[in-house]
């Protein structure tokens, strides 16, 4: 009899060993799935939303500007102003541009007042600046050989 204990013990054992790895392998198969369905997540939003174009840089340091702030000397306002119009243009070269929004133009906008003077070209700035608030792109080429001519000084 003692015997036949043996073999059921070591019978439960092997049952409750297999069952086990059974689970862990299963919860590892939907670990695996769920990174799986992350990634392609990831590789979608990526796909929509590329961003690499972006100038990163310049364009925290305007969404964190606030009135007051020294940080933008002209040529620096020139410069982001500039990698705005890469994003309206049709160029190859639009790597480093600045994602036009409405904070930032009015961020800019402030900044030119601000400065009025010390920017030898403030007024251009806010008459180009005002444009964009309007969503009036229609000059964005003549606006960004002025940039260019202003900035190449």
């Amino acid at each position: 009899m003692k015997k036949s204990y043996k073999w059921i013990l070591l019978f439960v054992v092997v049952v409750l060993s297999v069952s086990v790895f059974w689970v862990i392998n299963k919860n590892d198969k939907e670990k695996d799935s769920d990174i799986a369905e992350d990634n392609r997540e990831e590789s979608i939003t990526s796909k929509t939303r590329d961003l690499s174009w972006v100038d990163g840089v310049h364009a925290a340091m305007l969404d964190d500007w606030k009135s007051g702030d020294k940080t933008f000397n002209e040529r620096l306002v020139q410069e982001v102003m500039l990698k705005m119009t890469y994003q309206k243009l049709d160029t190859h070269a639009n790597e480093g541009s600045i994602e036009i929004t409405a904070q930032r133009i009015d961020n800019l906008i402030q900044i030119a007042e601000e400065e009025k003077a010390v920017f030898f070209h403030s007024e251009t700035y806010i008459d180009i600046l005002k444009r964009w608030k309007e969503n009036d792109f229609s000059t964005v080429e003549d606006d960004n050989k002025l940039l260019h001519s202003l900035f190449d000084r």
